[in-house]
């Protein structure tokens, strides 16, 4: 029945061809030569498919050591653009905030939905710009950004970098590990540069108090996942401490930070349960920072 329609809006709209062919007269120049290099045009000829479809644009902004990478190795370049791939045709309509559909790379894409933002849509942080290309044989919907396959959960993406020891041991220390492998998260991640910004005597209290320490980690955790194009100049984020503390966000300059003084120095890094944003100091919930900070 969903074939049915699709070639039914094709005939209407008379704009249709397969999917390859849609995404040629996208002018989606960089996408199409990367997709015959590593030989998937016959298999997306081969079924009923959502492509999403990052632009040229979109290809520029990835870092030349990627790129040039994914161009030297076929079986990584597939693996990636398979990631752009469902099964199946999911209209706009069908988007909900959460959803995950299975890419045929295996991994897991998420959708999410920012109301605030004029209801912009992204897929693991890319923003789609244009939706419900239909084809022959599918639909396209075209981002802004290419979607690389997440490493894994939160936890085994912090474990893997060097630049979270003392993060991860702080959420070892606290018991907080398992938590962190739920669903739905956000986590903003203060690097070991960030905790090095702390002082001895913070550090210690943070030690001796096993309590605050959870209530300090949580409050970098929000249960929902929300990339940078759902954020927004002086949004509240509530998090996972007891109280629910809210974060404050402030965007200036093209920047975002948190609590007017901990800086996002890297951005959107997918998890397989969420997102990751790393941040260049640890904050602290105001009801910790007189005693902590400044006691």
């Amino acid at each position: 029945m969903i074939k049915l329609l699709s070639i039914l809006s094709c005939v209407q709209f008379a704009l249709c061809g397969n999917v390859v062919e849609v995404l040629q007269q996208q002018n989606l120049t960089t996408l199409i030569s990367l997709v015959q290099k590593a030989g998937l045009v016959d298999a997306l000829l081969g079924g009923e498919f959502t492509v999403f479809a990052p632009t040229n644009q979109a290809f520029e902004r990835l870092p030349a050591t990627t790129l040039s990478y994914l161009s030297s190795n076929t079986q990584a370049l597939a693996d990636v653009l398979k990631y752009h791939v469902v099964s199946g045709t999911v209209m706009k309509s069908a988007a909900s905030n959460e959803l995950q559909v299975t890419s045929l790379a295996g991994s897991k894409i998420r959708f999410n939905i920012y109301p605030f933002n004029g209801m912009a849509v992204t897929v693991d942080g890319a923003k789609v710009r244009t939706f419900d290309l239909m084809t022959s044989n599918g639909v396209v919907h075209v981002i802004d950004s290419v979607m690389i396959p997440p490493a894994g959960d939160i936890v085994t993406q912090l474990n893997d970098n060097f630049d979270f020891t003392t993060l991860v041991s702080k959420v070892t220390q606290a018991g907080l590990a398992s938590a962190l492998q739920g669903n739905n998260l956000t986590v903003f991640a203060p690097t070991n540069a960030a905790f090095a910004k702390l002082s001895a005597s913070t550090l210690q209290k943070l030690e001796n108090d096993p309590n605050m320490l959870r209530e300090v980690l949580l409050y970098h955790v929000v249960p929902h996942t929300v990339y940078s194009a759902g954020l927004f100049n002086k949004e509240r984020l509530r998090t996972l401490d007891s109280n629910g503390d809210p974060i404050q966000v402030t965007i200036t300059g093209g920047k975002v930070y948190l609590d007017l003084y901990s800086q996002v120095t890297e951005a959107d890094v997918t998890a397989t349960n969420g997102a990751i944003h790393v941040i260049d100091h640890v904050i602290v919930p105001d009801r910790y920072y007189l005693n902590l900070v400044v006691g």
